[in-house]
């Protein structure tokens, strides 16, 4: 598990959420059923750290 910071627009509101999560793919899967109505989201750092 690692810990991703991912960024997402909800209701106009840029949001950024840490989330652990075993990929960036699945950290942007758990924020979107977190948030069912955010657009434009990604992952801002960790993703190609290795460690």
């Amino acid at each position: 598990m690692k810990k991703y910071l991912i960024s997402g627009l909800v209701n106009k509101y840029r949001i950024k959420l840490n989330l652990f999560a075993s990929s960036p793919n699945t950290a942007v899967n758990i924020f979107k059923q977190k948030y069912p109505k955010a657009e434009d989201i990604f992952v801002i750092q960790d993703l190609f750290r290795k460690g």
